[in-house]
């Protein structure tokens, strides 16, 4: 089946028709058959870039082809997934999934996740534009609702959804990266099941969760998870905050509608999304009422607490966990036009290469606290006053020496003395209102650890 009219096409990267060609090869000589399906097709039929590339083959397994694309084509060693027999092999460039193909493509497509997705091409067709492969529509709707710009499962949805819960958040993904509407069937299905998502490995919720916080939808995804029990399964925390009052005369909006005003506000960078999620969670645990009126004392180091151990469910590296705990720990700048200078630069110091993010994530909290725009008015002065050092020389400089180069050259573990090693450099460089080289630093490190009394 041919694709429809008002589709619009995307050409295959050259590089990606290398390795179609390749793989068309490598089927042929040993009379074997393989379909592209799903992503790449939905993606260049809908006129968008794509990295995923999803096949399904008959006559040889999944692991023999992954292992012919490491050995030729510069893809990883595979990853096989034993329970779906399928084979994983990645490159900069490009992913590929290889599923056995079991029966035909309409067999196939009745196991899929959604319409949009059970779209075949044969692979020896894809050689340049995709409009010169044969594509085949086996449920008869995936090139409508594609155009249409509609989400339906190919089986019924309850069945569908319940034979792999991820593909109830996949549909909140979907919606966020490409604006598609969810059919009316699905929508009333994805409340019914989405406790299951507590069977899903934290690492898929983790992959499908990075592209919501990532797209341009993210508010209007965030609350539909709310609505439909989503949130209250895979991230409790954020979800208990809709409803509650803050209770001040700075906000105006309850903590869930607050926390996604500010997420909104900064711009799409994945720890700054995340704190901006997680910056407030300390709220209900730290909640005082003084004089009438609700306060939050400490909330800002409960948040960190809390979002931490938020990442590390969900399995984030570490080095998001890091940044994000430190966001979220330092965004309570109460800032006033009575700071001195050396308070300023006392501030640069402390936030060191994180001080832009710090920064925006606290004019972004400050702008979702109430519908005045002047609320962040002191931030921006703030930032304008750094400006003004840094142009003077108070910038607080990038050293060339990371944390672990740090305790390398000191012969230490990770403990509070490699904090205090990195501040003495950065004060260093202040001083000298000039970066330093590693041969400075190791030089220097030698001399502070010299100086520091030796315990008997």
């Amino acid at each position: 089946m041919s694709r429809r009219p008002g589709l619009r096409v995307r050409a295959m990267r050259p590089e990606h028709t290398r390795v179609a060609a390749e793989i068309s090869s490598f089927l042929r000589r040993r009379r074997a058959r393989g379909y592209v399906v799903g992503g790449l097709l939905r993606d260049l039929l809908s006129g968008l870039p794509s990295k995923d590339m999803d096949l399904v083959v008959r006559g040889v397994s999944p692991r023999q082809l992954a292992s012919h694309l490491h050995r030729n084509l510069g893809f990883s060693t595979p990853v096989i997934f034993p329970r779906f027999k399928t084979a994983l092999t990645v490159r900069e460039d490009l992913e590929i999934e290889i599923c056995p193909l079991d029966g035909d493509p309409a067999m196939d497509a009745r196991r899929r996740d959604f319409t949009v997705n059970c779209l075949y091409a044969d692979v020896a067709g894809l050689r340049g534009r995709i409009r010169r492969a044969s594509i085949l529509d086996p449920t008869g709707l995936g090139f409508k609702d594609l155009q249409d710009g509609l989400l339906r499962t190919p089986a019924e949805p309850l069945l569908t959804l319940w034979l792999d819960p991820l593909r109830i958040l996949r549909a909140i993904r979907f919606h966020a990266t490409q604006g598609l509407r969810l059919e009316p069937g699905l929508r009333e299905a994805i409340p019914r099941l989405a406790y299951l998502l507590r069977r899903i490995a934290p690492e898929r919720v983790r992959d499908e969760l990075v592209r919501i916080v990532m797209s341009g939808r993210l508010v209007s995804s965030f609350k539909r998870m709310q609505r439909t029990g989503i949130l209250g399964t895979i991230l409790p925390e954020l979800d208990r905050t809709a409803g509650f009052s803050q209770d001040t005369p700075y906000h105006s909006y309850d903590l869930f509608t607050h926390t996604l005003k500010t997420a909104g506000y900064v711009r799409p960078d994945l720890k700054l999304r995340m704190a901006a999620l997680l910056h407030d969670l300390g709220k209900m645990e730290t909640r005082t009422v003084r004089e009438g009126r609700s306060v939050y004392y400490g909330h800002d180091e409960e948040s960190a607490r809390i979002a931490k151990s938020v990442l590390k469910r969900l399995k984030f590296p570490g080095k998001v966990v890091a940044d994000v705990t430190f966001l979220v720990g330092n965004h309570m700048i109460n800032y006033s036009a009575g700071w001195s200078d050396r308070a300023v630069r006392r501030l640069m110091r402390k936030m060191g290469g994180r001080l832009e993010d710090v920064l925006a994530l606290v004019e972004a909290d400050r702008k979702a606290q109430h519908p005045d725009p002047g609320l962040a008015g002191n931030i921006r002065e703030l930032k304008r006053r750094i400006a003004g050092l840094e142009k003077d020389g108070g910038l607080v400089p990038i050293l060339p020496v990371t944390g672990h180069d740090i305790m390398t050259i000191l012969g230490l573990k990770e403990g509070p003395l490699i904090g205090r090693a990195k501040e003495f450099l950065v004060n260093e460089a202040m001083k000298r209102r000039k970066g330093l080289t590693r041969d400075d630093c190791r030089r220097l490190l030698a001399e502070w650890q010299e100086s520091k009394p030796r315990r008997a």
